[in-house]
C-alpha cells in the first residue's frame, strides 16, 4: 500500500524541514494573479531555536518549497520519489496550535516591491515589463508576441497592482510558473506536459457536464484603444449570457469585430466544461494539458484551468478543472 510522504523547506534566519503535514491545500488558478499555499503542522512541535520561545521561528517573507508524494511498499521513505508541488514565500503564521502557514508564490514578491512611477509617449508590452522588473532578478516569458501598448503611464504603487491593473484596462494574463513570470492575453500552448485521467483507473470522480457551443449563453465585449487613448467597443454574442471583456490595441471597428468573432469562438466551444477529482499523481499544474476517458466513453484533451491540491490524513487529492478542448472532440 502506497504511504503519503511530504517535505517542506522554509530558509529564513534558520533553515526548517518538515516531514510531517496534518494537512496542505495548494490553489493554482489561471484567473487569479496569485497561487496558494496553506499549510497545517502536527499539534506536537518543537522548535529547537531558543530565542523563538513558544512562538513558531518561521516569519513573513521566508522562502517554501513543498515536495508530495507516496512511498512504494518496501522502499524506505527517504528514497520516496516527492516532486515539488509549490514553491513561493511564507505570508502569514498563526501561532496557534497548530500552526498553520499561508504561503504565496514569486507574486508575493511583486507584491512587496515598489513600482517606478513613470509616463511612456509609448511602449510596447516587452519593454513594460522589462522595466517594471527591473532589478528584482524575476525571468520573465511573452505569451504572445511583443504587444503594442501605445501611450502608458504606471501609476500603482506596486508591480503586482500594476500587472492587475494591465489585467483590467488590458485583458493582459499575469502568472508564475516554476518561478517564471508569464504575461500576454492567452495561455502558454507550447510549453506543457500532458497527462492521462482515465475512470476506473485514476478518476475518483467527475462534475462535468457535456455542452454545445450553440447552447451556450455568451457574449463577448471587444475593446482597442488607439494612440490618442480613444476606446472602440464592439459587441458580440448574447447580451443575456455570461459577458466576457476581451482587450486589442490600435485596432479599426471592422478589424475589432474580426477580433470579437475570434474570441467568442475560442470561449464558445463544444465540449466538457467542469472538473474531475484524482489522486495526487500524476501531478499537473495550471496550464498544462489533460487528456480525460470519462464514464460515458468520451475522451478529449482539455487545457487545464485551476488545480487545487489536498494532502493529508483525508489522503492525496486534486480537483482539476478544465479550460477549453485542445482539439475538436465527437460526442458519441
Amino acid at each position: 500500500m502506497l504511504k503519503l510522504r511530504s517535505e517542506v523547506t522554509i530558509v529564513g534566519d534558520h533553515t526548517w524541514v518538515f516531514t510531517a503535514l496534518s494537512s496542505c491545500t495548494i490553489v493554482e488558478d489561471t484567473g487569479n494573479l496569485t497561487d496558494t499555499c496553506v499549510l497545517e503542522l502536527p499539534k506536537k512541535i518543537t522548535w529547537q531555536c531558543a530565542e523563538s520561545g513558544s512562538r513558531p521561528p518561521i516569519k513573513r517573507g521566508d522562502k517554501i518549497t513543498v515536495k508530495l508524494g507516496y512511498t512504494p511498499p518496501g522502499m524506505a521513505p527517504q528514497n520516496s520519489d516527492l516532486k515539488v508541488r509549490f514553491t513561493g514565500y511564507v505570508r502569514r503564521v498563526d501561532a496557534k496550535a497548530p500552526v498553520k502557514i499561508e504561503c504565496e508564490d514569486g507574486m508575493f514578491l511583486l507584491k512587496v516591491t515598489p513600482a517606478k512611477q513613470k509616463g511612456f509617449a509609448h511602449i510596447t508590452l516587452k519593454e513594460l515589463i522589462g522595466f517594471l522588473l527591473e532589478g528584482t532578478g524575476i525571468n520573465y516569458h511573452l505569451i504572445d508576441k511583443d504587444i503594442d501598448l501605445g501611450p502608458y503611464r504606471i501609476t500603482r504603487p506596486t508591480i503586482a497592482q500594476e500587472l492587475n491593473e494591465l489585467k483590467r484596462e488590458r485583458g493582459l494574463k499575469a502568472y508564475f510558473r516554476e518561478s517564471v513570470l508569464y504575461v500576454g492575453y492567452d495561455y502558454d500552448y507550447n510549453w506543457r506536459k500532458k497527462e492521462s485521467f482515465i475512470h476506473s483507473k485514476n478518476i475518483i470522480t467527475e462534475e462535468l457536464e457535456f455542452r454545445r457551443a450553440e447552447d451556450i449563453k455568451l457574449g463577448i465585449k471587444a475593446t482597442s484603444v488607439d494612440r490618442n487613448n480613444r476606446r472602440i467597443e464592439v459587441p458580440m454574442g448574447d447580451k443575456d449570457g455570461e459577458q466576457i471583456e476581451v482587450f486589442a490595441y490600435n485596432l479599426k471597428h471592422d478589424t475589432l469585430k474580426v477580433f470579437a468573432e475570434k474570441a467568442l469562438d475560442r470561449y464558445k466551444y463544444t465540449g466538457y466544461q467542469g472538473s474531475i477529482e484524482t489522486f495526487g499523481e500524476p501531478m499537473v499544474h495550471k496550464c498544462d494539458m489533460a487528456h480525460i476517458e470519462i464514464s460515458d466513453g468520451n475522451q478529449g484533451d482539455y487545457l487545464i484551468k485551476k488545480v487545487e491540491v489536498n494532502f493529508g490524513t483525508g489522503g492525496y487529492r486534486q480537483k482539476i478543472e478544465l479550460g477549453p478542448p485542445l482539439k475538436t472532440e465527437k460526442k458519441k
